[in-house]
Parts: C-alpha cells; structure tokens; sequence
C-alpha cells in the first residue's frame, strides 16, 4: 500500500468519528423539551417522575390524586400539569410550538416569545394570539365538556373539523363541548394517538382574571398555581 493512500485511510478513521459524535449528541438533545420540577404523584410510562426528570418529545405525562407535575421549557415557558391529569408533550416540528395534548384534568401553561406553546383538545387547537406571550389553561369540567381560560394575552381557539376559530381576550373563559367519535373507544387514551371527535366552541364570557380563578377553583378543589408563578 503506498504511503499516501494510508494516510488518506488514517485521516478517514479519525476524521469520521469526530463527525459522527457531535451529530448523535445534537439528535439527542434535540429531543429533550423541558425539565421536571416541583412534581410530585407523576409518572411517564409507568416510571415515577423526580425533579430534574428529562421530558423527551412524545413522553405522556401522568398524575395522581393530589399530584402535580411542572416541566419548564426554554425560554421561560412552562406547562403544569395539575391532579388526575395527563397529556402528551411533543413537537411537530424541530422550530415549531411545544405542544401539550390534554387527554383529562387540567394543563395551566405559559408562552414566551422565545418558546411559543400551543395546545390541544380533541380536534381544536388553542395557540397564542397577536403575540407569542400568553398565560391560560385548559381544564375538563366532565369527560365531555372542559373549559378553557386566559390569565394574560389572547388566545385563538381553532377546530379542525370547520376550520372555526375563537378568540378569548385576557381574563376571559369559553365552555367547549367534546363530540368522541362514535367508533371509538372511550377509554383509548388520547394523547397516544389523538382522540378523534369534534370540538364544540360555546360562547365567551369575559369575568376578569380574579373571577376566571374563581371559577377554575370550583371545578376543582386541588391547589392551583397561576401561570406566571412558574419558577
């Protein structure tokens, strides 16, 4: 083999390596969304959830009687879970919105302008409006209605059935009624593959933040943090 043919051959195995590492450690990263904190009774994938927990693109989230899970996105931007709740939290695309899918209980969430955070409830779609910096949750009242409700900014609530769309100015609530599919189960879990059915979007009703509280508080007599309390 002549001298420089082997150097070529030398160079390719040092060389390939170092290539391949940062473009395995990029992919992995890529893949972590958030981090778990203040979480307490949760779990994904049956594993139980600890502070400084990972949560991966596509992890389901779970949690108990009086559990609660925070996971705290870049850019200031956070998702919590309150009790008896679970949802999906997944990206679609590598630049797009965090998105939470809530399949039961209620998901207080926090958009920034540097990590934009949109959500979903059977085929509607409830995003940020005007501006990237909003504050609001989704919370079921019964397995066929849930509420949906901004602390701060607007929110545009869209179906994907009609293409319809709504908007909740700040310190408002609307009333949604779910319409499952009739052929499927009522158990599936939803945010393992997206519960087909409708959404229907009843009206707003604008009551202020404090009564928008209120109001949550009713429907569930667990602890509930504001938006903007997130660490």
């Amino acid at each position: 083999m002549k001298l420089g043919q082997l150097a070529q051959q030398l160079v390719a195995v040092i060389v390939i390596p170092l290539l391949a590492v940062p473009i395995y450690a990029a992919t992995e990263n890529a893949s972590i969304l958030g981090v778990v904190t203040n979480t307490q009774f949760a779990t994904v994938a049956g594993a139980s959830l600890a502070d400084g927990t990972n949560i991966y693109d596509g992890d389901v989230i779970s949690t108990a009687d009086r559990g609660a899970a925070w996971v705290m996105l870049p850019g200031g931007a956070g998702i919590l879970l309150g009790q008896d709740s679970e949802a999906q939290v997944r990206r679609e695309a590598p630049d797009g919105p965090i998105i939470f899918d809530i399949a039961q209980g209620e998901v207080r969430f926090r958009s920034t302008d540097k990590t934009v955070v949109n959500g979903f409830l059977y085929d509607a779609t409830i995003a940020p409006a005007g501006s990237s910096t909003a504050s609001g949750y989704v919370e079921f009242t019964s397995p066929t209605s849930a509420i949906i409700g901004t602390e701060s900014g607007g929110l545009l609530v869209t179906t994907l059935h009609d293409g319809g769309s709504r908007y909740i100015p700040a310190g408002a609530t609307m009333e949604v009624r779910m319409v499952p599919s009739q052929d499927q189960d009522q158990n599936q879990n939803r945010t393992a593959k997206r519960r087909r059915g409708l959404i229907v979007l009843l009206g707003v009703v604008t009551v202020g933040a404090l009564a928008v509280l209120a109001i949550v508080l009713n429907h569930n007599e667990g602890k509930h943090v504001s938006p903007s309390s997130f660490p």
